[in-house]
């Protein structure tokens, strides 16, 4: 259930005095079984399938980071290109090359190809702070109750690659650092026994954009 959708109506939220730590066991099952690979660096749209074949001067500078990594290879290949010849009224075959890219066996214990991105690492609940009991509507008329749980949460297990200064010029990133808390909402819903994370997992590292390179 997408938050944009999710409309809070009560105007006072009641703090729960429970034990807050019995969330922490469900939330990590989830965030774990969700593909707990929390961070990806994500290649750009017509680059992120593999193997890739490239022509002329396309711009690769990131694919060959990760060629220099070892995680993408690369061949030489040679295609036709029919190219109208309007003086003699012929199409005339020229033979152009080009490189093909494909993942080699390092590159796949990382590529996430529904992503389109080289994932690593973890996300660890360190404390579950506070629950307020919430009712809400979703998606315009059902209403439902349940509860934000507030909680602490650090990445653990990335690689040193990913730390490979090159980055830094093709990706805006937050803190790799591992001792590093950060603060997420989640949000349980009593109707079907269900979590959000509160954690948008495929936008933690972006492209940065040519204005911004």
């Amino acid at each position: 259930m997408q938050l944009k959708y999710l409309f809070i109506i009560m105007s006072s939220l009641l703090l729960v005095s429970c034990d807050n730590s019995k969330y922490k066991i469900p939330l990590q099952e989830i965030l774990s079984s969700q593909n707990n690979q929390a961070l990806c660096y994500f290649l750009p749209n017509n680059q992120n399938t593999f193997p890739k074949d490239i022509f002329f001067n396309q711009q690769t500078e990131i694919l060959h980071l990760f060629v220099d990594l070892g995680f993408l290879e690369t061949k030489k290949i040679t295609a036709k290109l029919l190219k109208n010849n309007t003086t003699k009224k012929t199409n005339t075959p020229l033979d152009i090359e080009g490189l093909r890219y494909q993942l080699t066996n390092e590159g796949k214990k990382y590529f996430v190809g529904n992503k389109g991105a080289f994932c690593f690492g973890d996300i660890i609940i360190d404390k579950v702070n506070d629950t307020y009991n919430i009712e809400m509507i979703r998606g315009g008329f059902q209403v439902d109750t349940g509860k934000w749980i507030d909680y602490n949460y650090h990445y653990t297990n990335i690689p040193d690659w990913a730390y490979d200064q090159r980055f830094e010029q093709y990706y805006k990133k937050i803190s790799l650092n591992s001792q590093i808390l950060h603060s997420a909402r989640a949000t349980y819903y009593n109707s079907n026994n269900s979590y959000e994370t509160g954690i948008n997992k495929t936008k933690l590292i972006t492209l940065k954009t040519k204005d911004e390179e």
